[in-house]
């Protein structure tokens, strides 16, 4: 039985928003987050002392769901972690959760059913009051954004997004607040003129679901709009302020002049004066979060951090305990016309929605285009044009920079190039350098053929879509032996995920993997040359020198022992055979014996 949310009576005073990244905390090296363990995973030692030290400050705690790794998400194979932070909170603290993969604002087919049905399964387990998720594009056609962007502002777009939303809310067991959108510079561009603000309000008056601010995400939107110092507070009573039961206030830093939306712990002066003017208007409110506090290995907050924290905890105090100064209740003003500016007729479809946006980040020539000449010269239709005439090139150009540094990381331990570094050093040689591989990659259509996240049709690793594009170069098409280093870099990345990642959420059409009573195996044939080079024995040439020797046989296994990989004698490679015969039957059974098979 999942608790309901609070009523419109509670205030529950002040919350905890917490990013949980797995490995540690790979993110920012903070070692902040959940930690893999042989009994299911576990939170971070710096999480732990965190919680110990100042857990008693909050009335409800909300960790931030990140996946743990390309596998479709398990129940199993996340609840012993989620079951340790949950208990590590004090007695009697609301337990909440943040989402990311349901994706809401995002045009084009992704299937929230997985993310919705682990949702209600974490719901029913820990008694949780809400989900929140920030209305936005986290990933698109199966490929993750550094940032989530904006939904497209246009009145297409609004469908689109209103539709996911109210699809999902009726599917979740527990009440969703969805979170007005971020705009921060440096790391999102936005489609589409219309007032966010109007946007947003309509969205939760046509889907019915309850919402959360970002103090953040408002002023990264008011700077866009140039509405800064007392400024900020234009338009805010247009937003659904008797729909809001959360506001949230993670780091801000103004950079340059521009807003950036870091989450780093220091909240600034003007966060704090807009959650002050807010309080009063919004009537249904229930908490207000500090999110992703800056923490030392003891569990003390940052020296930076610490005087506007303070200053939250006081005045989310005073508010729960009713000494906030009243103010007037403004109703939601839903159903408020966007007017002119989201013209009905010939707006994008769902489809050149998504098509649009991942043209503009990956594709650079459009980007320069589009700065050089301007919306109206690389637009195709009136629906286009109504998007591109919006768009800021340099923020464009910020986001598109994030990405393509993602695309370097995908995969497992390292990313792409410590997945194939011979190969890569064999193509540096020839004249080729990374990034401009990476960008070539990101148009081809291998890139298109590739999906990390698996809720968007099926597809393949980053690391064999980026295999198929390094063996299509002219320098894989005359050199078979750099055609064999791709091929063997590409089994060793595949094989961890064959037994670290179940279920896979990719397919692989890597030929010749043949499922074995535990795992998997694979066979190749190798001049000695190639392997010899492969294991450091000798240098592996830039070019094509002779290679003497008859071919090796080289078997790769993945079993819930572990990946092993190497030469193997002619006795052993008979257990790959089609076609039975008793020395595959022996060579299979000695096999079984030592945990290859």
């Amino acid at each position: 039985m999942t608790a309901a949310a609070p009523t419109t009576a509670t205030r529950l005073g002040l919350g905890l928003v917490m990013d949980m990244p797995w490995a540690g905390g790979t993110l920012g090296n903070r070692g902040v987050g959940f930690v893999e363990t042989p009994d299911g995973g576990d939170i971070s030692p710096r999480v732990r002392a965190f919680l110990r030290r100042h857990g008693s400050d909050f009335a409800y705690a909300c960790p931030s769901f990140q996946p743990r790794s390309r596998a479709e998400v398990r129940m199993a194979d996340y609840a012993p972690a989620y079951d340790r932070f949950y208990g590590e909170l004090p007695p009697g603290t609301l337990r909440a959760l943040h989402q990311t993969e349901l994706n809401m604002g995002a045009p084009g087919p992704y299937d929230r059913g997985p993310a919705i049905d682990f949702t209600n399964e974490l719901a029913a387990r820990h008694d949780l009051a809400w989900v929140v998720e920030d209305l936005g594009i986290w990933s698109l056609r199966g490929c993750p954004l550094p940032y989530p962007l904006p939904p497209p502002l246009t009145e297409r777009g609004l469908e689109i997004a209103t539709r996911n939303t109210a699809d999902t809310a009726r599917r979740l067991t527990l009440p969703l607040h969805v979170e007005f959108p971020g705009f921060t510079e440096g790391g999102s561009f936005r489609l589409g003129g219309a007032d966010a603000f109007v946007y947003f309000a309509r969205l939760a008056e046509d889907a019915d679901v309850p919402v959360t601010l970002d103090i953040g995400h408002l002023l990264s939107y008011q700077w866009l709009r140039g509405r800064t110092g007392r400024n900020m507070f234009d338009g805010i009573e247009d937003l659904p302020l008797s729909r809001c039961r959360e506001l949230h206030l993670s780091g801000c830093q103004l950079v340059g002049g521009k807003f950036r939306d870091l989450h780093h712990g220091v909240l600034l002066d003007e966060q704090l004066e807009l959650t002050e003017y807010l309080l009063p208007r919004c009537p249904n409110l229930v908490g207000v979060s500090y999110e992703d506090p800056m923490y030392r290995e003891d569990g003390r907050l940052v020296e930076r951090s610490r005087r506007n924290y303070e200053r939250l905890r006081a005045l989310a105090g005073d508010w729960r305990d009713g000494e906030t100064a009243p103010g007037s209740a403004h109703p939601s003003p839903g159903g408020v016309p966007l007017g002119a500016v989201l013209p009905r007729e010939e707006g994008l479809d769902e489809e050149r929605l998504a098509g649009l946006t991942m043209r503009l980040l990956l594709d650079g020539g459009l980007r320069e285009r589009l700065a050089a000449e301007g919306a109206g010269a690389v637009a195709e239709s009136a629906g286009e044009l109504e998007c591109l005439e919006t768009v800021d090139c340099g923020e464009l150009d910020s986001a598109a920079r994030r990405l393509r540094s993602q695309i370097r990381r995908l995969g497992r331990d390292g990313g792409l190039a410590a997945a194939f570094p011979e190969s890569l050093r064999t193509l540096r040689a020839a004249g080729h350098t990374e990034p401009g591989l990476i960008d070539a990659f990101l148009t081809s259509p291998h890139f298109g053929a590739f999906r990390l996240v698996p809720y968007a049709g099926r597809g393949l690793s980053a690391e064999e879509a980026f295999a198929r594009f390094l063996l299509g170069l002219p320098e894989a098409e005359a050199r078979p032996r750099l055609r064999r280093t791709v091929g063997h870099e590409l089994l060793l990345s595949l094989f961890p995920a064959l037994l670290n990642e179940q279920p896979l959420s990719f397919d692989i059409e890597a030929g010749g993997i043949v499922r074995t009573d535990h795992g998997h195996a694979a066979l190749r044939h190798y001049p000695p040359e190639s392997v010899a080079g492969w294991a450091g024995r000798t240098p592996v040439p830039a070019g094509e020198g002779p290679e003497t020797g008859e071919p090796v046989p080289y078997a790769y296994f993945a079993t819930p022992t572990g990946f092993a990989h190497g030469t193997v004698s002619p006795r052993v490679a008979a257990a790959f055979e089609t076609t039975p015969t008793p020395a595959g039957d022996t060579a299979r059974a000695a096999l079984i014996r030592r945990g290859l098979w």
